[in-house]
């Protein structure tokens, strides 16, 4: 369902951009924005404090982030749509543009991947609901100034988004309630992340903090 309203709002946003072309106030955007990273804040918290474990919780996310930084996940996610924009050769004012970058802006992040694990093992749609308010109000700028291809960016994210989601609730049925609860809480704690990076107090590389999703099932399953 959270894919669903994100691939909605996508459209939404974009075929506003093309009506409003050079129209839309970029402040207006940036308010909007900045009340979204508000927002996000508390929906990781509000998940952060379901946690029953903050030890185990402290030890995945310390293991995760030394593990991520050393596979430096979100330099190889920054990489991949490099070179995915370099073996494309996209051109200036190709329609293939607005849908390359665009799917780009909109996949290629650990909101995207934590709000689908939410989403498919738990029902909770708030993460790619706040996500697909974000990603609607960028489509907008980004529809406005590279076209309409910025709209072919919701089926990526239908793909992208609803195949984790998919996985993820095919696996709900191996994870206990405590497992889920603490699954949660590190998630929540990412999410916190994001919206301090929304908000631009500091950059935090979140996507090098993925691998603490997996140790935390681990450990929660060892200690159950």
């Amino acid at each position: 369902m959270g894919t669903i309203i994100n691939v909605i709002a996508i459209i939404g946003g974009g075929i506003i951009g093309l009506i409003l072309r050079e129209r839309f106030p970029e402040r207006v955007a940036q308010t909007a924005l900045q009340v979204m990273g508000l927002f996000t804040l508390l929906v990781g918290i509000q998940m952060a404090l379901q946690g029953q474990e903050p030890i185990l919780i402290l030890i995945s996310l310390a293991a995760g982030a030394i593990l991520g930084e050393i596979i430096r996940i979100e330099d190889r996610l920054d990489n991949f749509g490099k070179w995915i924009e370099q073996r494309l050769k996209v051109t200036e004012g190709s329609p293939a543009k607005g849908f390359i970058y665009a799917s780009l802006v909109f996949a290629v992040g650990s909101m995207a991947i934590v709000g689908s694990i939410a989403d498919g093992v738990r029902g909770d749609h708030s993460i790619l609901v706040t996500k697909a308010m974000m990603d609607g109000i960028i489509s907008i700028p980004f529809a406005a100034g590279m076209g309409p291809g910025v709209l072919g960016a919701a089926a990526t994210i239908l793909v992208y988004q609803g195949s984790l989601t998919l996985l993820a609730k095919g696996l709900q049925a191996f994870f206990s309630s405590e497992v889920i609860t603490e699954l949660t809480a590190v998630g929540g704690v990412l999410v916190i992340g994001i919206g301090i990076n929304i908000l631009g107090l500091q950059k935090i590389k979140v996507a090098n903090f993925l691998p603490a999703l997996a140790i935390i099932i681990i450990l929660s399953v060892l200690r159950n």
